[in-house]
C-alpha cells in the first residue's frame, strides 16, 4: 500500500495538538505537538485524546515519525489507540516509526497484550542523548532531563531553524544548553507563576523564562499548566524572567518554528 502523501504546510510550523496536563481545563487534550517542514511531519508525544485531534490535521500513517519524551500516560496514553488504528484501522498496511524510551514497547505490551504492535516500528532514545534523522532534512537532538527516568527534552532543526521542547522536567542546566540559540522554546510550566513544591520535578513560568533567556531563544511558548493556576500571571512572570516575546501554546493554532 502506498504511503499517504504529505499535505501542503507552511515551512517549519509547530501546531499544538494537545497542551493539557494529567488533568486539564475543559476541552484540553493531553500533550501532543505536530512539527511540520517541507516534505516532513513529526508528532511529539501522544497523550490521552490526542489521536482523535491529530487526525484533524494529518493522517497518523502519514507521519514520518512519532517521538515520545517519556512514559507518563499524559504523554503516551494514546499509543494504545494508535496501535488499533495502525494494525486494524485506517493505518493498516503502513508502519509508523515510534521513537521513545527503551522500555516503551514492553510497557505497552504488558498493559494490552502483544498483538498489533508490529504496526509500530519502535526505536529507543539513547540514555546518553544523541542525534537522529527524521527525514526531509529534519534532525532530532535529544538529552535526558530530570523527571521520570528516562525523560528526554527534544531539539528539532531544519534549514537553519530550530525549536526545542522541554518535555516535563525540573529546573536543570541541560535544557538551556540543548535549547541554545533556538528560534522557539516550547516549555512546560506546570505550576504557573506559583512556586514549585520541593522535590517535584516540574517547572513554573519563572523557570521557563530564565531557561529561555539562558538559551538565547528567540521566542518562548508556554504549555502544560495545571488548570488551577493563573495563566495571566504565569505569562507575565515568563515575560519578566525572559525579556522575550512569550505566549501560550494554543490547541490547533500553528506558529512559525
Amino acid at each position: 500500500m502506498e504511503r499517504p502523501s504529505t499535505p501542503a504546510a507552511d515551512p517549519r510550523t509547530l501546531l499544538p495538538v494537545g497542551v493539557g496536563t494529567a488533568y486539564g481545563r475543559r476541552g484540553e487534550v493531553q500533550s501532543s505537538y505536530l512539527v511540520r517542514a517541507p516534505g516532513v511531519q513529526v508528532a511529539l508525544d501522544l497523550g490521552a485524546g490526542a489521536l482523535n485531534r491529530l487526525q484533524a490535521h494529518v493522517a497518523p500513517e502519514a507521519l514520518d515519525a512519532l517521538v515520545i519524551t517519556h512514559m507518563h500516560p499524559d504523554h503516551c496514553a494514546d499509543l494504545l489507540s494508535l496501535r488499533v488504528y495502525m494494525a486494524w484501522g485506517p493505518g493498516r498496511g503502513h508502519r509508523l516509526r515510534v521513537i521513545g524510551p527503551p522500555e516503551l514497547r514492553d510497557a505497552l505490551v504488558a498493559f494490552s497484550g502483544s498483538e498489533g504492535w508490529d504496526a509500530l516500528a519502535f526505536e529507543a532514545l539513547a540514555d546518553e542523548g544523541g542525534e537522529l534523522e527524521l527525514g526531509g532534512g529534519l534532525t532530532l537532538r535529544h538529552e535526558q532531563v530530570p523527571h521520570l527516568d528516562p525523560t528526554h527534552a527534544l531539539r528539532l532543526e531544519h534549514g537553519g531553524k530550530a525549536l526545542c521542547f522541554s518535555a516535563d522536567c525540573a529546573d536543570n542546566p541541560t535544557l538551556p544548553r540543548l535549547a541554545e540559540g533556538v528560534d522557539l522554546l516550547l516549555c512546560e510550566c506546570s505550576f504557573g507563576a506559583d512556586p514549585v513544591p520541593d522535590g517535584v520535578p516540574h517547572l513554573n513560568a519563572g523557570h521557563a523564562g530564565r531557561i529561555a533567556a539562558q538559551a538565547g531563544a528567540g521566542r518562548l511558548l508556554l504549555t502544560h499548566c495545571y488548570p488551577e493556576f493563573d495563566r495571566d500571571a504565569a505569562l507575565e512572570a515568563a515575560r519578566e524572567a525572559s525579556g522575550l516575546p512569550a505566549d501560550w501554546a494554543r490547541q490547533d493554532e500553528a506558529v512559525a518554528a
